[in-house]
């Protein structure tokens, strides 16, 4: 039976799909990762152990599920992007330096001033997250290699196959590349005073990267081709569905995102992310959230660390909402919208004597929601007709149903949200080797028809909301600072 093998480099797990050609999934498993946070700012993870995750999973299909690797006719991969991840001449890499290490502030300052016109040409500014003001910083410290990618699928491809690839997804994002042309921008590495560092080379997500190399550990058949795959956010969006202008879609993983499909890379507002879609000719306008699922783990940790996450979920839900008032501005971790601010911080509101842990619990979904419903309002000048939900945020029941009821829109989320992130990616394998004629089309036959649980809004909680809403707007510094 014909599959493909897919692979998604998250920030907190890797994930592994088996995917046959009908698009039914034959097995999925997970791998926790690592991240390293350190004291002054650095915030990586150890490239080595997602190639360590990857062949875990694939003894796993191969061994004990006893699937055979001549099934697999592709693989393709998904991850991470706006890291920097430098390949020593080794061929290893100790550590990748994630998109939310945001120690490259004045880099990316000195980026919008002596280069203003790079903004125009990437179609997205300079931040300190962005893998451009990042190798400044790196070559102002005398560091070197061999090799730089840019998402964690990257160093997969590497590991599988020896190249050396990014796609144009990923690459949009490291403020390097010429998004209309989809090429490098020429000598912009000499620019930065960077030019040590030699750039990948690029491709379209659904080319061939290069081809499983003899005798390699992870099990897969020597000569199985390896796509080059798409960056999370463009995987992500293919992964729900959202391929015309009118569909849209929010992301809740560790961090977190709204985007919409756009026909033009400057039709996006100020600080918002645009990115090529899979879809020739189209693109992405992402808006970025760093405060998502890593603010509902700081919350369980804080006010239930010794509960399951399930018993968190229904003690939020249980809460009364609206929070008794209280109001929680999610700001732990600085933010990248409406304003890039890492000196931002998680805030409560309104605390009076009756609040109570639980109130104070549901007012952190509550910010982080309002969060969302601000961004998805600045992308479409208003809250879409229906939501799609994806990522590993949707596994609590208590946010979706608090996001149908803050946004009053239909919140759908697919069934088997925590892995459309890798079947967005799987379209590229399905177009690359034939079995579907175009990513419409795979949108059509294997993304659409799948189940996907519905929550309604409650209109009795309609105007409480709508004004526990306008009280963030006013107290949000986030927003205030757009004004």
């Amino acid at each position: 039976m014909d599959r493909i093998a897919v692979f998604d480099i998250g920030t907190t797990e890797v994930k592994g799909v088996l995917m046959r050609k009908d698009g039914a999934v034959d097995t999925e498993r997970s791998i926790p990762v690592t991240t390293r946070e350190l004291e002054d700012g650095r915030i990586e993870q150890n490239p080595e152990e997602w190639w360590t995750g990857v062949k875990l999973i694939a003894d796993d299909w191969f061994r004990r599920l006893e699937f055979s690797p001549e099934t697999i006719q592709m693989v393709t991969l998904t991850g991470q992007m706006e890291d920097v991840i430098l390949i020593g001449a080794d061929g290893t890499a100790d550590r990748a330096i994630l998109y939310s290490d945001m120690r490259a502030g004045e880099e990316a300052a000195w980026i919008r001033e002596q280069l203003p016109e790079l903004a125009g040409i990437t179609s997205n500014a300079a931040a300190a997250s962005t893998p451009a003001a990042k190798l400044r910083q790196l070559a102002l410290q005398d560091e070197t290699a061999a090799a730089v990618v840019f998402s964690a699928k990257d160093y997969i491809i590497y590991k599988l196959t020896g190249a050396v690839c990014t796609d144009t997804v990923t690459a949009a994002t490291t403020g390097l590349m010429d998004i209309r042309r989809k090429a490098w921008h020429p000598n912009v590495l000499e620019a930065l005073g960077a030019d040590r560092f030699p750039l990948p080379q690029l491709h379209e997500p659904e080319d061939t990267a290069g081809v499983v190399t003899d005798g390699m550990p992870a099990g897969f058949a020597s000569g199985t081709p390896v796509l080059c795959g798409a960056g999370d956010a463009g995987a992500a969006t293919m992964g729900a569905a959202a391929v015309q202008e009118r569909d849209s879609y929010f992301y809740i993983g560790t961090t977190g995102w709204t985007a919409v499909p756009v026909q033009k890379p400057d039709a996006a507002p100020d600080g918002v992310f645009t990115l090529p879609h899979l879809i020739p000719d189209r693109y992405i306008a992402i808006a970025p959230l760093l405060n998502a699922g890593s603010v509902y783990d700081w919350a369980k940790q804080i006010y239930m660390p010794d509960a399951s996450y399930d018993a968190f979920n229904e003690a939020i839900a249980a809460a009364r909402p609206g929070a008794g008032g209280a109001l929680f501005l999610p700001y732990l971790h600085g933010e990248r919208f409406p304003v890039q601010d890492s000196g931002l911080s998680g805030t409560y509101y309104n605390l009076r004597p009756d609040t109570t842990r639980e109130d104070m619990m549901r007012a952190v979904v509550e910010g982080l929601t309002f969060s969302l419903r601000y961004i998805a309002e600045s992308l479409t000048g208003g809250v879409p007709g229906s939501i799609t939900l994806i990522g590993g945020g949707t596994r609590s029941s208590a946010w979706c149903r608090i996001l149908a009821d803050i946004t009053g829109r239909k919140v759908r989320v697919p069934e088997e949200s925590g892995y459309l992130t890798a079947l967005g990616t799987a379209a590229t394998a399905f177009c690359s080797l034939g079995w579907s004629s175009g990513y419409e089309a795979f949108a059509d036959d294997h993304l659409h028809p799948r189940a996907a649980a519905v929550y309604e809004p409650d209109p009795d909680v309609r105007a409480l909301y709508d004004e526990a809403y306008a009280v963030f707007l006013e107290t949000s510094p986030a927003v205030r600072n757009q004004e």
